[in-house]
């Protein structure tokens, strides 16, 4: 479907009548139109923290086509500086941020559109992710690859409206698209869990592990129309537990550069078996390579990298996942092929740390690794050489999202890498 500004003044996000939500995207709309066309063409950013200023501004922009970037609130500022690299917006809306034309800017955004290569896709939507080459990346999504995902979800789900319960930030591709399922497909959205019957959540596998402790959570949550789980591996003793419980989990895969889940294991499969395989979404395909990283096509797919060449779409998307295809084509992955840390589903860059704290005074060496976490999938843990330093935590929170502070801290006589420079067990110092 084609954007149609019309279509928000329907009743579809719960606690605001559409009437009322309407407006608001006009006020926002307002506040964009006073920008001459070549400013808008840099793109706004979008930090908004109450889910519907959020939703009022997104829609405001992309009504307007202009570009639209969306961050983190929890930011420190190292990620701002990178955002800095990346894009100069001509506007920004949220707590932080003030218009970048006329205005002093915030700390960590260009003050000049000189400073940063600001071309930007028309109409094009940046959502901000990990990985193992920076800190920030945004990749570059249209409403066609948002649309395109919406529809594989609904189709999987057997057609209709999709209501829901989104607990996840909107400035995440798993909490956007909750966000687009609804409104895409005519269905209705809240912000919180006080009624989940009938609707769907998504949830990361430490949320769904918390809530499994709570015997009203479990009769709660029974009550969804679907669970999907994403974002990391499930452990095996919480997908027993859902099993045993009968919960309507679906265990789905995909990503940011996918418009996130691009697969999904069927919830009758999941119930009947472990290790049940994913069936693609929509229009999705899989192949292999080689070396066995997953390779995706997908009209889901992004466009690429904002300040990286364009992706060859047309090739699919070589993923860092490794995985197989069973004799009916259903996906099995396998795990990570690269150094990417994935706690409690967010993926975090040990280079990205490491660099953070070798800012800090008296750390002369750091290595950052992940281990194994019974909650979090994975523990950030970081080692490091030299001066035993304190307040470590307090010192990386200003250059760093709270999720990427390592939990665990040894200080080391030297880093525990083998020859090969691989991680081995620690040698502490006495």
């Amino acid at each position: 479907m084609e954007f149609n500004l019309a279509d928000l003044q329907r009743d579809w996000i719960e606690g605001i009548s559409g009437a009322e939500f309407f407006d608001c995207v006009q006020g926002y709309r307002s506040q964009l139109e006073t920008l001459p066309m070549k400013d808008r063409a840099r793109g706004i950013l979008i930090e908004e923290t109450d889910p519907v200023q959020f939703a009022a501004a997104f829609f405001a922009t992309v009504s307007l086509a202009a570009p639209v970037i969306l961050a983190n609130p929890n930011w420190g500022r190292q990620e701002g500086e990178e955002l800095a690299r990346l894009v100069a917006p001509a506007m920004c809306f949220g707590q932080r941020y003030i218009p970048l034309c006329g205005g002093s800017p915030r700390v960590g955004v260009a003050s000049s559109v000189e400073d940063v290569n600001n071309e930007l896709p028309p109409a094009s939507i940046l959502i901000p992710t990990g990985g193992t080459t920076g800190g920030v990346k945004l990749a570059i999504h249209t409403w066609a690859s948002l649309e395109a995902a919406c529809r594989g979800v609904q189709a999987f789900l057997g057609g209709g409206a999709i209501d829901s319960c989104c607990v996840l930030p909107l400035y995440h591709v798993s909490g956007l698209m909750q966000l687009l399922r609804s409104f895409i497909t005519g269905g209705r959205i809240r912000f919180d869990e006080d009624e989940v019957a009938g609707r769907c959540l998504s949830y990361v596998p430490t949320q769904l592990q918390r809530a499994l402790r709570s015997e009203e959570c479990i009769r709660k949550l029974n009550t969804t129309r679907a669970i999907f789980v994403g974002g990391a591996a499930m452990p095996e003793g919480v997908t027993q537990q859902a099993r045993a419980r009968k919960m309507p989990i679906v265990p789905v895969y995909g990503m940011t550069e996918t418009a996130a889940m691009v697969a999904a294991v069927p919830m009758q499969d999941f119930l009947a078996k472990l290790g049940a395989a994913a069936v693609p979404l929509g229009e999705t395909h899989f192949s292999v390579e080689l070396d066995g990283r997953l390779r995706i096509s997908s009209p889901a797919l992004f466009l690429g990298y904002q300040g990286r060449p364009p992706i060859n779409r047309d090739a699919g998307y070589l993923t860092d996942d490794e995985a197989r295809l069973d004799e009916d084509g259903r996906l099995h992955v396998i795990g990570r092929m690269d150094r990417l840390i994935n706690s409690g589903g967010e993926k975090i860059d040990p280079a990205e740390v490491e660099a953070a704290l070798l800012h800090i005074e008296g750390i002369e060496e750091a290595l950052v690794v992940g281990v194994p976490d019974p909650e979090w999938g994975q523990r950030v843990v970081a080692y490091y050489t030299g001066a035993e330093v304190s307040g470590l935590k307090e010192q990386l929170r200003q250059w760093l999202a709270p999720y990427k502070v390592p939990k665990s801290w040894i200080r080391c006589d030297a880093l525990p890498l083998d020859a090969k420079g691989k991680f081995v067990a620690p040698r502490r110092s006495s």
